[in-house]
């Protein structure tokens, strides 16, 4: 059995990096982009993606005093 749609460059049961979580850092906060695009450019799940976000997400309030979730890889990564 042949397997045509894999994964070259994460294996499973891999670990995020530091410069993983600032990539998806970026991608978030920065461009605005879902978890699904960003699995996709991460080459991972998009559970994991979600589940990193949670784990990341610090509440943080905009110049209209309003609140707004931003994802801080440095407390994710546990730094």
């Amino acid at each position: 059995m042949r397997q045509t749609h894999y994964n070259i460059q994460r294996k499973k049961g891999k670990h995020l990096t530091l410069g993983d979580r600032k990539i998806i850092a970026y991608l978030y906060n920065k461009q605005g982009k879902n978890y699904t695009e960003i699995a996709r450019e991460m080459n991972c799940h998009r559970t994991t993606i979600s589940r990193e976000i949670k784990k990341g997400i610090t509440i943080l309030k905009n110049y209209m005093w309003r609140d707004k979730g931003e994802y801080i890889p440095e407390i994710a990564q546990g730094v």
